[in-house]
Parts: C-alpha cells; structure tokens; sequence
C-alpha cells in the first residue's frame, strides 16, 4: 500500500467501557494523511470518549489503534504526541496556564520535560517562541500574560502550542463554540492551511454547516457506534437523520403574546458607560430571546440584572419593587436565578457528584437543623436525571462523567424545579447537539407558563427556537425587537447591519 492510500490513523474495533456503562462498542474508522474529517453526533454518542482515547487521556477497554499502519499502544498523551497526535480540547483554558506569558505557553511541553532547566531562562524562551511564530505565520503578543487574551486569542495559542511539535494530526474539540463569525472564518482559514501542508484534522463540532464547509468526509457516531459516512459535499439532511435516529423533536411552537403583569422591569440600563440605555420588560408566559453577535453586551447586561456585575446605570423592578442585588446569592433570594455562560469555570465543581451540582443553590430546600437531607437531594437528582433525559451512569457519579449536553440538561433542570420569578439562560446551547436542545427548550417553555425566561445566545436560530419574543443587540444596544415567528435572516442582517445601533437604541418592552 502507498504512503498517499494508507490511512494515517486507524481504529479497529475499540471498545471502551466504565464500569457496566459501555461508551464506545466496536468503532472502526480511519483518517487519511492531509484529510479533514468531521465527527458528528449528539451528547453522549461518545464522542468525548472516542477523541480521549485516541489522545491518550483514557485507554480503550479492546480493540486495535493503528498508527501509518504500525500496531500502537496510546496510554498517555505524551505517548500520543510522540506519534504525531495532538488536541485541542472544547475547553480552552484547559490548554493555556494562565500566569504565563504567552511565549512560554507556546513552549509549555517543552518546558515541562524532565530534561528542562529548573530555572527559565527569559531571553531563550522569547527567542524559541518568536522561531515558532515566524515558522507558524503568527502575530501574537508573546511577552503579554495568556488570561489578557480574549478567547479565541487563547484558543489561536493552544492551537499554535499544539502545532510546535510537527503533529501528523490535530483534534479540534468544538473549536467555534467561543468564537465570534469573522474569528470562526480565520480559524476555518487556520484549518484551510492545515491541510494544505499535509496535516490530518479531526474536527468535531455540532454545527453541520462547518463540517460542510471544511470536511472531505465525516462520521456519525450514534450511542458509543459510528452508524454512518458521508462523503463531501455533505448531505445536512441525511447527517441530521443519522444523528438524530428514532428521536422526535418538537422544534416549532406556538408563538405566545403575552399581556401579564411585567415580572421584570429595567430602564436606563448600560453595558457600559459609553454606552445607549437599555430599556426592558420581561412578563410571565413568555420566554425572551437575546441575540447579536459575541461582544454584542448580551452577557454584561444579563449578569448585571443578576447582581454578578455592578449596575452601570439605571433603576429596576423585579414583581413591581426595587431591585438592585448586591450580589448573586442576593438575587437568588429575591426569586431571580442565572445559568451562565461559561459551564465549565462558574458552574462545575470538579470531583463532586451530581447530586451536590443538584441541590447548590438551593440548600435551604435540602437541609434541616445544619443537616442535609440526603433522601431528599437523592431523589431531587433523581427526579431531573429522569425528567430531562439525563444519560449518566447514576445520581451518584462525578460531574466529569457526563458529556456536555448532558451537564448543561442537569444544569437547567436543578433551577426548572424552583418557582423562581425571573430566571435567565447565557448561551444555554453551547457545545450541546439539537436533540439536547430540543429537551431544554421544551422544559423552558413550559416553565415560563407561570414565570419568566430570558435566553441569551449568539445563535439566533437556537433563540427562534425556543423564543416568543426576539431582541436583538448591537454595540450594547437594542438594536430591534421581532416576534420569533416573523424573524427573518433578511431582516436579522438588516437590524444587525445598523451601524447607528449603538446611538439610537430600541426599547426592549412587550411588542403590540
């Protein structure tokens, strides 16, 4: 066999198991040298497992890797770098040390063998950092430290770090979910070169449309099986039906009017101190929907009704008294409550089971006397693990041992059983498949029969879908305000394209 039609990497058969849950059973599929392959599928398909088996964080229970046809054993990810394998993981920061400079995070592997010098010399790591930027064609701030990075500026380091040791194949791990239009195109453009000199891409997303646009082929991985392939130019359609098999979705509904008594009330509010005033009215029956572009202030507004941020300017009303929390935990007492945007840094607590994720933000429910009921916050967990479809080996495993989609279900469905007045979603959607979705945006809008919801998403086919009413942000302003059944791409191109946005400004109330 050639070197052009060998494949660079193969899997034979892989099982992996935890315990009696079976993640992985018998996949087989390869990558050729130079290709882009795309790994589709929904939580908890296994796609998590398949990409840390084969970057060397979990051993396969059996089966065969082969790597440039050679029998390989991967059981670590220094193993797998060794044979040319490197990844990039959907979490980014797990990929940059924050306290370090830029420079030296490009060097981090090298500079954490046994064999490197205790003490850094500064001048030979500027000098090694700047060869790997000119030899890479980057413009980074080397000397600058990593967290003043925005996110896709961190993600660009832990791509470039993961470029400097010549790998023959790169994972990327939902490399967009962070990352605004015009950064996903450069680092489409970054998987563009990446082929074009030879490097094999595994690329693993949720969002068909960049598999299409980058991919030669793509698998679908479906309950730990891979169930299909599909060759360039790929069908969306048969993807999605692959993907999804016997699931039904409920992704179009009625969209509701309403004319309750407002729970929420804001004027006068500011992003920042530059910026237009917002004004806004959330009422019971109906969820709302925020959308615009990452850096919109979609975030900085939503985390300042919740008390996480200061109020920049303005006055609120929360069931027609005065609110201004002081903090979170203040608003959480006063009936309002928040998912936030970055799952993993607010909202996960590493080693701890499901049931402590269950019932933080609600002790009081749980405990008697300083005590926790422990009967009481089993079955809580118990009774969200059933009622939103949850797939985990049970109430009492790790939090690690769920996929995305399925943490961030766990994640809503502890605040769906409270009645709180107000509760807010930032990017609720991220990084999760359209079968999670589907589940979290029917629970929503049954929850807001009898309060009120906000989801905020930079997808505003994710905010049509689960949304009554749709308000649009640009610059920190409400740049338009359409009901979720007349938004059209045109008239969310238009509205977005209002460069005056920032000035002008639209009040967010009820439409009429």
């Amino acid at each position: 066999m050639s070197e052009r039609t060998r494949a660079l990497v193969e899997f034979r058969n892989i099982t992996k198991r935890f315990g009696a849950t079976q993640a992985l059973k018998g996949v087989s599929f390869s990558i050729m040298p130079g290709e882009t392959l795309g790994l589709l599928g929904a939580n908890g398909a296994g796609k998590s497992t398949l990409i840390k088996v084969l970057s060397g964080n979990f051993l396969r229970t059996s089966g065969e890797i082969l790597i440039e046809g050679e029998r390989t054993e991967i059981r670590s990810p220094t193993e797998a770098r060794d044979c040319g394998i490197a990844t990039v993981h959907q979490n980014i920061d797990d990929a940059v040390v924050f306290g370090m400079t830029v420079a030296e995070n490009l060097l981090l592997d090298d500079l954490s063998t046994a064999d490197s010098p205790f003490f850094l010399n500064r001048r030979s790591v500027m000098d090694r950092a700047q060869q790997v930027q000119q030899k890479l064609g980057l413009k980074l701030p080397l000397e600058a430290p990593v967290e003043e990075l925005s996110a896709s500026g961190r993600q660009e380091v832990a791509i470039a770090r993961a470029l400097v040791k010549n790998p023959k194949l790169l994972i990327l791990d939902e490399p967009t979910s962070t990352l605004s239009a015009r950064e996903a195109e450069k680092l489409f453009e970054a998987v563009a070169d990446l082929k074009r000199r030879g490097i094999a891409v595994l690329y693993v997303s949720h969002r068909m449309s960049e598999s299409q646009q980058l991919c030669n082929r793509a698998v679908v991985l479906r309950n730990g099986q891979i169930v299909s392939e599909h060759q360039s130019p790929l069908d969306t359609n048969a993807i999605a039906t692959s993907i999804l098999g016997d699931l039904i979705l409920s992704a179009k509904h009625v969209i509701r009017r309403s004319d309750q008594v407002p729970v929420f009330v804001g004027r006068g509010l500011r992003v920042r101190p530059d910026a237009v005033p917002v004004d806004l009215t959330f009422r019971k029956g109906e969820v709302i929907g925020i959308t615009g572009l990452v850096g919109a202030g979609k975030t900085e507004l939503l985390e300042q009704i919740y008390g996480a941020m200061p109020l920049v300017s303005g006055k609120m009303l929360l069931n027609d008294r005065p609110f201004k929390p002081r903090d979170a935990a203040d608003a959480l007492t006063r009936g309002v409550a928040m998912v936030p945007e970055e799952r993993a840094k607010q909202s996960i607590f590493p080693g701890e089971g499901l049931a402590k994720h269950c019932s933080i933000g609600a002790m009081g429910f749980f405990s008697r006397y300083g005590f926790i009921d422990l009967h009481k916050e089993v079955a809580f967990t118990q009774d969200i693990i059933r009622d939103y479809n949850v797939k985990c080996p049970g109430w009492d495993a790790p939090i690690e041992a769920l996929s995305g989609g399925n943490q961030q279900k766990l994640l809503v469905g502890r605040w769906l059983k409270h009645g709180w007045s107000l509760l807010i979603l930032d990017e609720p959607f991220r990084g999760i498949d359209i079968g999670a979705r589907g589940i979290i945006s029917d629970a929503l809008r049954a929850f807001s029969e009898y309060n009120s919801v906000v989801v905020s998403s930079s997808d505003p086919e994710e905010v049509v879908e689960v949304a009554d009413r749709v308000l649009i942000m640009v610059e920190g302003a409400i740049a338009g305000e359409v009901m979720a059944d007349a938004l059209s791409s045109e008239e969310l191109s238009e509205i977005m394209s209002r460069t005056g946005a920032a000035r002008q400004g639209v009040s967010g109330g009820t439409l009429q």
